[in-house]
């Protein structure tokens, strides 16, 4: 895995690029953990409240990476085939289109706040907490939108351990922030849901000005100007669309789906609710590791196409899956052999701890299909093939991730382990549909540049 790959005269290390994505994961998802347990100290409200308020962030958080993933593609395809004029094009269109993007979601969303949480139903004690959050995250959107921006340009440029630093940084000082706003500390008072959101904001600034800075210094040359997109590159905003809406369509019907799922989960009860959420942070490790490892790839493989090395494209993808397919599915094995002492580390409810230990051993066979899908699916779209896995994603999650999820888990009462068996069945189904595809080699005479 160590050793060095040459694609068009750029070397690339997998391992190098691999372990700062997988610790820049990993610390998302602690500071994630972190947040909420500081905020279920100051009162149970405020949890709820910045609970919903994500909600709606988050979501509109995916409209930028659709614009940030098809940079990231387009980007390693045009510096793969040396063509740097049509790289400063891609940063000047992507950082245009968030920003106006980010500016104008800005807007609705601080006209409409109210009018929102209304439509959510969040309850009444918790709605102005929320709204305070809301706003107040809301004007920092820009920063996010350019923050993620500059970020999959380093990404493309493999710049990982850069993005790596800046984002441990960032979130330590969400972390102080968090002390210093939510419990007052000092001269600050204590503001609780609010003082969690002006954390936030100042993270999202130094952020975004880190990210900024680290591009213009590492990436020499590089230039960001309106001279750019004149005459306007028709022809590639349009290729920008079709990478970018269908991959961010694919991600937000998963999301949707498994929001779906939960409501079937809320039907059996709170030990199935809490035993889906502890099984989930366990998967994470494995999600973690592939997603990482997906990610560089990748890049790799947007150089190979770009430089017209189909051959060597091929031999990637199927090496990286030789060799992750097993580490993944080997770190499922330990989770379900040690399911019990991990289950009642966090849980005392001999229901929860029973029942997670049955839904680890359906995700060993889980972790199979999804090792290869989130594989190939970012290869495929690496290679321009977007519209393919994505049709397939969405009709596979709503069909089977969704409707044998009830049929197994709500009416023939197999319940959350029906569920999960569900999810396998998709991830499976998906992989051997995605492995064909890209056997079949349609991605070798997809017109990319």
């Amino acid at each position: 895995m160590n050793h060095r790959i040459s694609v068009a005269g750029h070397q690339f290390s997998l391992f190098q690029m691999t372990w700062p994505v997988f610790i820049e994961l990993l610390l998302q998802m602690l500071v994630g953990s972190i947040d909420q347990i500081m905020l279920s100290q100051y009162n149970a409200t405020a949890v709820a409240a910045v609970g919903n308020a994500n909600q709606i962030i988050t979501t509109l958080i995916l409209s930028f990476n659709v614009i940030c993933l098809a940079a990231t593609i387009m980007l390693s395809q045009f510096l793969g085939a040396r063509d740097t004029e049509k790289a400063e094009q891609i940063y000047t269109l992507a950082v245009g289109l968030n920003l106006v993007i980010s500016l104008m979601l800005s807007m609705l969303l601080l006209i409409g706040t109210d009018a929102l949480l209304e439509l959510m139903q969040v309850p009444v004690e918790a709605r102005a907490e929320a709204k305070s959050y809301l706003m107040i995250t809301t004007l920092s959107l820009p920063c996010q939108a350019l923050m993620l921006t500059f970020s999959a340009f380093l990404r493309a440029h493999a710049k990982m351990l850069v993005i790596m630093c800046s984002t441990g940084f960032i979130n330590l000082i969400n972390i102080v922030g968090n002390v210093a706003f939510i419990y007052g500390i000092g001269p600050f008072p204590r503001l609780g849901a609010a003082g969690a959101a002006i954390s936030t904001s100042i993270c999202r600034t130094i952020g975004m000005l880190m990210m900024m800075y680290a591009f213009f210094r590492t990436i020499p040359g590089a230039c960001i100007s309106l001279q750019n997109l004149r005459p306007f590159p028709t022809n590639l905003f349009k290729r920008f669309l079709y990478i970018g809406l269908p991959s961010g369509g694919e991600g937000l019907s998963y999301n949707l789906s498994q929001s779906a799922s939960l409501v079937f989960v809320n039907m059996m009860g709170t030990y199935a609710v809490t035993t889906r959420m502890y099984t989930i942070m366990f998967a994470q490790i494995c999600y973690m590791l592939i997603n990482a490892v997906s990610q560089s790839t990748a890049i790799i493989i947007g150089y190979y196409i770009g430089a017209r090395e189909f051959d060597q494209a091929d031999r990637q993808n199927w090496r990286i899956l030789r060799i992750f397919a097993p580490i993944s599915v080997g770190l499922a094995v330990i989770l379900a052999l040690f399911a019990r002492p991990l289950f009642g580390f966090f849980s005392n409810d001999p229901q929860v701890i029973a029942l997670g230990q049955q839904v680890l051993l359906v995700e060993i066979l889980l972790e199979i299909g999804r090792c290869f899908n989130i594989v190939l699916v970012r290869n495929l779209q690496a290679t321009g093939d977007v519209a393919f896995p994505v049709t397939v994603g969405i009709c596979s999650q709503w069909i089977v991730g969704v409707g044998i999820a009830y049929l197994l888990g709500v009416h023939w009462g197999l319940g959350l382990v029906g569920i999960w068996i569900a999810f396998m069945l998709d991830e499976n189904l998906r992989a051997v549909i995605f492995a064909a595809r890209w056997k079949k080699g349609h991605w070798r005479h997809i017109q990319t540049l």
